[in-house]
């Protein structure tokens, strides 16, 4: 099993420098939106790689090969999720990708009203003595500020106040649909794509594999746990997923190389 994590450090450590060294060839540039947001997909990519190269770097220095892996699964289920959406915004035409990410920054601001006591205690983080009605004034002055051509007004209280816009709101504006993709349909969006199809198949399954260490089930904590039984992890190759998702970031890369 140690063998298999030096191969899971080794093709981690290689994927970042590819990274790496892309984005320090791109980032300096100008770019449009789609271009722009796959940047920052890379970015990320980069980042929960990073962490996950960090994690196997401390089960080479321990041994606890199993207390490792369910944060690492995590880190991956982002890496793959994130590739996917990247080929997908590559090569779903500019209108979709616009509307795609118009959706998502949609639902991001409609997050914020369910986020509330979060804001609160950063205000009070800050060491200044306010009641949570007037920070409650403050946040909704800010949804205000910032987000209100996003939001809806409620008109049918005694005061005003921002809330989500209805579906029919959405279709009203133009848009085609009122939730952003799924990562279903992302998969078989790009599966229909034949140079894509095989690539976008071994993202996907991956993705579904550690989607069952975010979500409990005592069978998918039980895919973890076997890993430390002495005749090694049986459920899965961890360095050939990082095979996999290697090969989605290269088309990546190399699409928006292509673009430009």
């Amino acid at each position: 099993m140690i063998t298999e994590i030096k191969e899971l450090f080794a093709e981690e450590l290689t994927l970042l420098k590819k990274i790496h060294k892309y984005g320090k060839e791109h980032s300096q540039r100008e770019h449009e939106r789609v271009e722009n947001v796959k940047l920052l997909l890379l970015y990320r990519i980069y980042s929960n790689l990073y962490s996950s190269l960090l994690l196997t770097a401390q089960i080479l220095k321990t041994g606890k090969i199993s207390f490792f892996q369910l944060p690492i699964g995590l880190l991956l289920r982002c890496c793959f999720t994130d590739c996917l959406f990247a080929l997908y915004i590559q090569r779903v035409g500019e209108k979709q990708a616009y509307e795609e990410l118009d959706l998502r920054t949609l639902e991001y601001v409609n997050s914020m009203l369910e986020r509330k006591e979060v804001y609160r205690d950063q205000v009070k983080s800050t060491g200044k003595i306010l009641d949570d009605v007037f920070i409650d004034h403050l946040w909704e002055l800010t949804m205000e500020d910032n987000f209100l051509g996003l939001l809806a007004l409620d008109d049918n209280l005694e005061e005003l106040m921002v809330i989500k816009q209805s579906k029919q709101q959405l279709k009203d504006e133009g848009f085609s649909r009122v939730k952003s993709v799924m990562t279903k349909d992302v998969v078989n969006f790009l599966i229909r794509i034949p140079e894509l199809e095989k690539v976008a198949t071994r993202l996907f399954h991956y993705y579904k594999y550690f989607s069952q260490y975010e979500h409990f089930s005592e069978n998918g904590q039980g895919d973890v746990l076997v890993s430390s039984k002495k005749d090694g992890n049986d459920n899965i190759h961890l360095p050939s997923a990082i095979r996999a998702l290697s090969a989605g970031v290269e088309i990546v890369m190399n699409i928006i190389a292509n673009d430009e």
